[in-house]
């Protein structure tokens, strides 16, 4: 009986949720059910290769790009580069919603059928700690896009739905903030008890490992202001792999490429050709660049005319879910916030020594000493923005930072996002609503 359901899940749930239920819209899997290691295998890496592509959307509503005014996807772009969320033109792209749960889908239809299929082994529990964080990061993404930053005082907010069976018949309420968590950390806990490798070698890159597992906590943990565990998941991951690139080799590789030594998860893929082509870096970010000094400057953006484009994007090789910078970023942050200045200047020093010329590293050093943790802190926003610029963060990090204004200029117009504009927190998509009833 649970063999035909499962089979009829995988051959129908196209249709059946969209003409009947219509709440996640998901489309399916395929006609086969999986029964051997390759097809759990091929299962998987379905549901990474739909991983959707949000964050190069939602680097348009940063302050890190410029559109370009006469580029010819600049229709579909404009309105979220103008956060014209209310009524966006109708070719307008869609932040995405169903791909994340098609992501979930194939977790959920591996969790729901490996054990029967294969028992347990050292195969059957990585595929398993794999599918655990794909359905875990997919919903903390989710709730990133559509949901305000986490804090005690409104943990009670309205999240998103929790899709963790492929029951055709379920409903998908949205749950609380503190319940998704909940629900993310449970998922994490059980990958914990079943990963088997500890880094991924770069041709399997965009598949999570322990390394990737360590990384997604300490982020996870950072944006709860959690700050004891972000830097103590953070210093987990770097302990099995701390390399970071030294941007003073001008052949150097970009720290995004997925083959550099800081990789550790190549999945998401902040710089979509569309957008990346259709876009400048923004004035204020070049600004905070020592253009000599600061190797970045010429690995991160190249000149075109009279405006920079990135380097980071356009191409597969720079997806870049985790690495090594920012875990250097977040045992200095997680670390301030703790009083421990002794660490976050140890992780500061040892960045610019791979990112700054050896006089500016070691000018940079003698300038951190003698400031307050306070100062240490406006220093770490300012780092971070350089760090890891175009990587997709920065919208997470405004939300963060207290929802700075923002203004962009389009054919010669100001628009302005507004000091803790409440478009900081997405709307859940226009077609999320009418599939779901449950959102309203």
């Amino acid at each position: 009986m649970r063999q035909k359901f499962i089979y009829i899940c995988i051959a129908i749930a196209g249709v059946f949720m969209h003409s009947c239920d219509k709440y996640l819209d998901i489309q399916p899997v395929g006609t086969v059910v999986p029964s051997t290691e390759a097809d759990f295998r091929a299962l998987l890496t379905s549901g990474y290769s739909v991983f959707p592509t949000h964050k190069s959307l939602l680097s348009l509503r940063t302050d890190e790009l410029l559109l370009d005014e006469f580029s010819t996807d600049m229709a579909v772009l404009k309105d979220i580069y103008i956060w014209n969320d209310q009524a966006p033109d109708p070719t307008t792209l869609s932040y995405p919603w169903a791909t994340f749960y098609k992501s979930i889908f194939y977790a959920n239809l591996l969790l729901t059928e490996i054990d029967d299929k294969l028992g347990d082994n050292e195969v059957t529990k990585q595929l398993k700690a794999e599918a655990y964080l794909l359905r875990a990061y997919s919903h903390f993404e989710l709730l990133n896009c559509y949901a305000p930053v986490y804090s005690e005082t409104n943990r009670r907010h309205k999240g998103i739905p929790i899709a963790q069976t492929i029951d055709l018949e379920q409903k998908f309420p949205v749950r609380t903030m503190e319940e998704v968590y909940a629900f993310i950390a449970d998922d994490m806990a059980r990958a914990t008890e079943l990963m088997q490798v500890s880094n991924q070698p770069a041709e399997h890159r965009y598949r999570f490992s322990k390394r990737a597992l360590y990384a997604f906590s300490a982020r996870l943990h950072l944006y709860r202001s959690e700050w004891a565990k972000a830097l103590s998941e953070a210093q987990k991951a770097l302990a099995i792999e701390d390399g970071l690139v030294d941007l003073n080799n001008g052949d150097a590789l970009v720290p995004t490429d997925f083959e550099s030594v800081e990789s550790i998860q190549a999945m998401d893929n902040p710089a979509t050709p569309q957008v990346h082509s259709s876009t400048y870096v923004a004035n204020n970010i070049i600004a905070l660049y020592d253009q000599i000094n600061d190797k970045r400057f010429a690995h991160y953006f190249k000149k075109s005319d009279d405006e920079y484009r990135s380097l980071k994007g356009g191409s597969n090789r720079f997806k870049v879910s985790f690495r090594n910078g920012e875990l250097y970023l977040i045992v200095a942050e997680a670390a301030l916030h703790l009083d421990n200045k002794t660490v976050a200047l140890e992780a500061f020093d040892t960045l610019a020594q791979h990112r700054l010329s050896a006089s500016a590293a070691s000018e940079q050093q003698n300038k951190l000493d003698a400031l307050s943790n306070g100062e240490l802190l406006e220093f770490l926003q300012e780092e971070r923005t350089r760090e890891l610029a175009l990587e997709g963060l920065r919208w997470y990090d405004l939300k963060r930072w207290g929802r700075p204004e923002i203004q962009h200029l389009f054919l010669g117009e100001t628009y302005t996002l507004q000091q803790e504009d409440p478009r900081y927190t997405i709307r859940y998509p226009r077609e999320a609503i009418e599939n779901n009833p449950e959102l309203l």
